[in-house]
């Protein structure tokens, strides 16, 4: 098991007692309700619990300003209603997985209830499977590209060649081009 740093530590430890009321091991007292962080969707593929932003395992899905089908369909503002929907108020709980190379928040694998959010997300065609774990929802990818499924459905292109886009546009900006 990954040893933790403070804030996948106090995830841990806040899935556990979130919302519970706590009783000591010496008496019948019990405390007060531990606070609840604010818990909220970010985008199609990270959350935050308070403070702490968790990405999602394995996939990546829209960014939030990101459209398709040249500019008229918002596929990262579909893509974050539609985790929200998956999630359907549901307590959500995260297993560390890694920490984020690039940007440093933790990596996790989610669940609402039972249900793998990564799973769902690729299943319905709301994010694409990563190439570092390709195996593990490719089968999923695979049926949302031939059902034609949420971004396979339109002319998208994936998060990293969208924000590869992006950089090209402001470097060309840049040099006043």
């Amino acid at each position: 098991m990954k040893s933790l740093s403070w804030p996948m530590a106090f995830l841990a430890a806040m899935a556990v007692t979130a919302g519970a009321a706590a009783q000591s091991a010496d008496d019948d007292t019990v405390l007060p309700p531990v606070p609840k962080p604010r818990f909220t969707v970010v985008d199609g593929d990270t959350v935050k619990f308070g403070p702490q932003t968790v990405r999602l395992f394995g996939i990546d899905a829209p960014e939030r300003s990101q459209t398709c089908d040249d500019g008229q369909w918002r596929a990262g503002a579909l893509a974050r209603k539609a985790l929200e929907d998956f999630i359907s108020g549901r307590p959500v709980n995260c297993k560390l997985v890694d920490t984020d190379k690039k940007t440093n928040p933790p990596v996790a694998q989610c669940f609402a209830g039972e249900d793998d959010l990564q799973e769902k997300m690729v299943a319905a065609g709301w994010a694409w499977t990563l190439p570092s774990s390709k195996d593990r929802y490719a089968p999923e990818e695979r049926e949302a590209i031939e059902r034609k499924l949420g971004v396979h459905a339109h002319k998208c292109v994936s998060p990293a060649e969208w924000r590869a886009m992006l950089r090209r546009e402001a470097i060309r900006r840049e040099q006043g081009g």
